[in-house]
């Protein structure tokens, strides 16, 4: 019977070790894909921000000083960024009383970043 006396196994098998390696790089994996779309949106959210910042302050422009824009697009510098506004009017129901839609981009974008509308009038 002594020499039936099996040894006790000590470690992982080299299976057990690939198969936690596989495991963990696809988790890896995983957290590096959600690390990026952060990120990613945070980078755009960013941009709609400062986007909205642009319009705004461009919208307050035409209401306070409503022959100050003589162009229907400008380009505009917030925060070391060049910004292209776009102002569209048209009228409304009620005479001389326009809407005004302000659409910012960055330069070089063709998807605008913000766009906000307002009321104009005399």
């Amino acid at each position: 019977m002594i020499g039936s006396v099996r040894k006790r196994q000590q470690g992982f098998t080299l299976i057990e070790v690939m198969v936690a390696l596989a495991v963990v790089s696809i988790a890896l994996a995983a957290l590096s894909r959600a690390m990026g779309l952060t990120v990613s949106n945070h980078s755009a959210l960013d941009e709609r921000i400062v986007a909205t910042w642009v319009a705004e302050d461009e919208l307050v422009k035409l209401q306070v000083m409503p022959n100050s824009r003589a162009e229907a697009k400008q380009e505009v510098t917030m925060l070391n960024r060049t910004w292209v506004s776009e102002l569209a009017t048209e009228d409304t129901m009620i005479a001389d009383v326009k809407k005004a839609t302000m659409t910012v981009t960055l330069e070089g974008s063709k998807k605008p970043s913000a766009a906000l509308a307002t009321v104009v009038g005399p």
